[in-house]
């Protein structure tokens, strides 16, 4: 009887301690639809350095993705192995406008890109992993850097204005 109740409580007090993501207003097909057109915009809401615990972040960084341009605006936690020249910003802060980007379809229909900026040095890879409602998680192996990995959601690019 003792240890059913140390493994309810247990679970209890894991799912109350475990991230809750914002639910997306994109129905499913919206969400595919975006990815498959490769114009959205992933809005992090919890940052993972490699070997550290997961961290709610307050502040609005995004990773868009558009045909023709990436546009990182992400924070960075972890070890450099070697510091930037001649920058004073730290974060995964990038802009690329030649790069590949293959999509393949997973378990649950969920969608795994694989994007290759080829005009910048630092990063080695970008991966990304979108649910069908929304959620993903994205990964950023970099060549100077600790990799780095991002939870959040997937929605519309901002409208220009």
């Amino acid at each position: 009887m003792f240890k059913l109740l140390k493994t309810l409580v247990l679970r209890g007090f894991v799912a109350a301690c475990s991230p809750k993501l914002h639910p997306s207003p994109l129905t499913p097909q919206e969400v595919l639809q975006l990815v498959d057109d490769r114009t959205f915009q992933f809005k992090m809401e919890y940052v993972q350095p490699m070997g550290g615990r997961q961290r709610l972040i307050t502040g609005s960084y995004t990773f868009r993705v558009n045909k023709d341009q990436l546009e990182a605006d992400l924070p960075y936690i972890g070890r450099a192995f070697q510091a930037p020249i001649g920058s004073g910003e730290g974060g995964m802060k990038f802009t690329s406008k030649e790069f590949t980007y293959s999509s393949t379809i997973g378990k649950g229909n969920r969608r795994e890109i694989s994007i290759q900026p080829k005009d910048q040095q630092d990063i080695a890879g970008i991966n990304l992993i979108i649910f069908e409602n929304g959620n993903a998680d994205l990964r950023i192996n970099s060549v100077n850097r600790q990799p780095i990995s991002y939870t959040g959601n997937i929605s519309r690019l901002p409208q220009p204005k």
